[in-house]
């Protein structure tokens, strides 16, 4: 029997319209991924961030650096793209962002520096960012805080562009490992107050506060021959076990990165990021003593037993997924500003503060400079308050699609309760949480993020928890939470 032709020649055609839109779905997906790093460690003294009196770095006992991840893809046939770079420092104060975002448009004008991604790793043993925070005599012989500003932007600015011009076909997948290197810091005691730090060998402890989250996120990232690139690794804990010393230090995620590039190659690009952790600590507050026996008999130091403990989690999510490699990989990208309540304060919380700034005045020492700041802001954010009673701060927040995984951002010290819930109501099959991001000073609010504790922690009150800590309170950290799983899960929506 013949065949009817415009039968054959319609059954062609939609054969090759097939073809032709699987095709295009396929490179629709392709995932594109450049690397590159650079180092950031001072080249003299500086002073160093993270505490309320002032230290001057001794020496460098490791380098600093900054890791680059430039990301393009595709989501439902739309372009996107992000630039990730994680940095040895406390946090990403905002004249550093600024600086940052403003060299990158010199060395890429082309690229939207809103989808600039900066994190801290949260060491307490790196550079300040921040004229003036602390007081230092006079005469002192140290890098300013502007000028490492300055120093740290022009050097990696020409990475980010390095990573963003050498990006290329990737491979990516995932997995998930678990590790103890996060305790909960806060203790509880009988008369139902909590302290950072607080001592847990006395009749009156109750409990430690809150909940911890050993999950340690690890994503893999392959080029096209299969040579591992680079790797993101997400612990929830800040770094901070050497956050007292006097010395320039990128603290447990030195040697966790040497164990890795060792083992997975020296040019592999590691990001190292921090979940939501602002009630953590890499310091146990109990079992101490058997912590500390097990560590002897290893022989190994808190730091080399913490980075043991990250590099074994990632050695067995490695192993897992190592041949579930994607080159069919979403991406999407979606940068927000969200305003968020600000956290009201009482009157008498103000009346408190303002006895604490009389005495530290009284006393008329420069050393306690930071320290009365601190203080100062409650009554600045009171007396704000009272103008403006509902008043929000915007907030910047970067929500990321890569393949099955979504990663959620925000500048916080954000309390570990909130991370669960949003890995807990995410439609991604992993979700990664994390803290100590940048975008403040494109975000149009100079207002530092500090802390964000749950409602049961400001309830029992300690540092973190306190009006000195606190900008955005409880309400405000559930908008946070809601507002960023509204933006990701409409990714997942197909």
């Amino acid at each position: 029997m013949l065949r009817n032709n415009n039968d054959e020649t319609m059954k062609h055609s939609i054969f090759f319209m097939i073809v032709i839109a699987f095709a295009a779905a396929s490179f629709g997906a392709e995932l594109k991924v450049g690397t590159c790093a650079c180092d950031i460690t001072p080249p003299k003294a500086v002073a160093l961030d993270g505490q309320m009196h002032t230290r001057i770095s001794q020496k460098v006992t490791t380098p600093l650096v900054a890791n680059i991840l430039a990301l393009e893809g595709t989501l439902d046939g739309k372009p996107s793209s992000a630039i990730w770079v994680s940095f040895d420092l406390v946090a990403i104060r905002e004249e550093f962002d600024k600086a940052v975002r403003d060299a990158v448009k010199q060395t890429l004008p082309d690229f939207d520096v809103r989808h600039l991604v900066l994190n801290g790793t949260h060491t307490h043993t790196a550079p300040v960012s921040q004229d003036d925070k602390y007081f230092v005599p006079a005469g002192t012989d140290y890098m300013k805080p502007s000028e490492y500003v300055a120093f740290a932007a022009a050097k990696v600015a020409p990475a980010i562009a390095e990573a963003w011009k050498n990006r290329q076909p990737a491979k990516f997948s995932y997995g998930l490992g678990d590790a103890t290197v996060a305790y909960n810091r806060r203790a509880v005691y009988a008369n139902g107050t909590a302290v950072m730090y607080g001592n847990t060998n006395q009749p009156d402890f109750r409990r430690m506060e809150g909940m911890d989250d050993h999950d340690i996120g690890s994503m893999f990232f392959w080029d096209a021959n299969d040579k591992l690139i680079a790797m993101l690794v997400n612990v929830s804990c800040p770094t901070q076990e050497v956050e007292g010393l006097s010395e320039v230090h990128a603290d447990f995620w030195h040697p966790a990165r040497e164990a890795l590039k060792a083992k997975y190659g020296k040019d592999v690009t590691i990001i190292a990021t921090v979940g939501a952790s602002g009630d953590m600590s890499p310091r146990p507050l109990y079992r101490k003593a058997a912590e500390e026996r097990m560590r002897n008999l290893r022989k190994l130091s808190r730091i080399d037993e913490i980075a043991r403990r990250i590099v074994r989690a990632v050695d067995e999510s490695y192993e897992a997924v190592k041949e579930d490699k994607k080159t069919d990989v979403p991406f999407r990208h979606e940068f927000a500003v969200l305003p968020l309540p600000k956290h009201k304060l009482t009157a008498a919380e103000y009346e408190a503060a303002k006895k604490v700034v009389a005495d530290l005045q009284k006393r008329g020492d420069p050393g306690v400079q930071r320290l009365l700041e601190w203080n100062c802001g409650v009554l600045t954010k009171y007396e704000s308050q009272q103008k403006t009673p509902d008043a929000k701060s915007n907030i910047p927040v970067h929500v990321i699609r890569i393949g099955d995984t979504l990663v959620a951002t925000n500048p916080f010290e954000l309390f570990t309760a909130y991370g669960v819930q949003m890995k807990a109501r995410s439609k991604a099959v992993q979700t990664f949480v994390v803290q100590l991001t940048g975008g403040s000073s494109i975000a149009g609010s100079s207002s530092s993020a500090g802390y964000l504790p749950t409602a049961e922690a400001y309830k029992h009150g300690g540092y973190s928890a306190i009006p000195q800590s606190v900008v955005i309170g409880p309400e405000g950290g559930q908008v946070l939470v809601d507002e960023t799983l509204n933006i990701a899960n409409e990714m997942f929506q197909k």
